[in-house]
């Protein structure tokens, strides 16, 4: 089948959490295919499983003839935390505390590689995740990338880095990680600006 036939995905929430393992393999490749863990972790990575049955989470798939080949995740801030607790705990808790804000994190964004080029897929993904957020009234959203993505997401979201820090242990393979923060508003006026035949918001 030829890759074009991606145009016939559909994005919806993710109703039946039976689905959660091929969410897990397909975040497994994409991060075996970036470098960011190692060959030798055979089992799919879920470091924050929690976040996944709460119900300030909304995740989000992209499925093309049964199978998912996308993903994102959105979750408000709550008694569970965010997922950047995980990696930037102190940075996390310093802005819940001085910022007045709607706090919300954007995690586990991933396409399988036979459409990662494909830029209308992941502007659809993204700007359904800008109407989650809406939904969830999120201010202020806070991402955790790799370093080698952080120039990417800089252009495409006007995402600020506030810190990084570099991951040794397994399952990663040495990785620089970033946590950038974006206004929801601005960035999306943003997209819209680079887009101009789309609206994100």
């Amino acid at each position: 089948m030829s890759p074009m036939s991606v145009y016939d995905y559909k994005i919806r929430k993710l109703t039946d959490l039976k689905r959660l393992p091929e969410i897990g393999r397909l975040i497994h490749d994409t991060f075996i295919e970036s470098g960011l863990i190692s060959t030798k972790c055979k089992t799919p990575v879920d470091l924050y499983p929690h976040l996944n049955f709460i119900k300030e989470t909304t995740i989000l798939t992209v499925e093309l003839n049964g199978k998912i080949i996308g993903t994102n995740s959105m979750t408000l801030d709550g008694p569970a935390g965010l997922h950047t607790d995980y990696y930037f705990k102190e940075e996390t808790d310093f802005i819940r505390k001085t910022k007045n804000t709607v706090l919300g994190s954007s995690w586990r964004i991933a396409t399988s590689h036979e459409y990662r080029n494909h830029i209308k897929l992941f502007l659809d993904l993204i700007q359904q995740s800008f109407f989650i957020a809406k939904e969830k009234q999120i201010e202020t959203c806070l991402f955790v990338f790799a370093e080698k993505h952080e120039a990417f997401y800089k252009k495409m979201l006007d995402a600020e880095t506030i810190a990084k820090k570099k991951y040794t242990k397994f399952p990663y393979n040495n990785v620089t990680f970033v946590l950038m923060k974006t206004n929801t508003e601005n960035s999306q006026k943003h997209l819209s600006e680079l887009f101009t035949r789309r609206k994100f918001y």
